[in-house]
């Protein structure tokens, strides 16, 4: 990995361990920035930014099967399998996870991420 690979893996997760922390997410995302996250669908970022005041952290966060390209000098793109639990439950929150990241302005933005269910199976494979 590299300088610019870390620093995108450190702001993917810090929106799991903030999760909780509006001044988080609206550091992290790019203006315009869109989230697809079922079943609310699709989120920009204004509402991303709101709904993470109502959200709760996460504990224990594995990002499994880790894959991260850096498409373009400006643009890295991430896919894994997520799981953590929110602090205060019991069942873990697990999905597949792509973001995009820009560089816009001298530092990583996330601009798109989509989650969609992910059930495990089998022996994980850390990323």
């Amino acid at each position: 990995m590299s300088k610019d690979t870390d620093q995108v893996i450190a702001i993917e997760r810090s929106l799991w361990h903030q999760a909780n922390d509006p001044k988080v997410y609206q550091e992290a995302m790019v203006e315009g920035a869109i989230s697809v996250i079922e079943p609310l669908g699709f989120i920009e970022k204004e509402q991303a930014v709101a709904y993470s005041s109502k959200g709760k952290p996460f504990s224990g966060v594995e990002m499994i099967d880790l894959v991260v390209h850096q498409i373009t000098p400006d643009c890295i793109v991430v896919a894994y399998h997520g799981e953590g639990t929110h602090v205060g439950e019991d069942k873990p929150y697990q999905g597949s996870i792509a973001s995009a990241y820009v560089k816009k302005d001298g530092r990583w933005q996330l601009a798109l991420t989509a989650h969609q269910p992910w059930k495990p199976t089998g022996v994980k494979a850390n990323g």
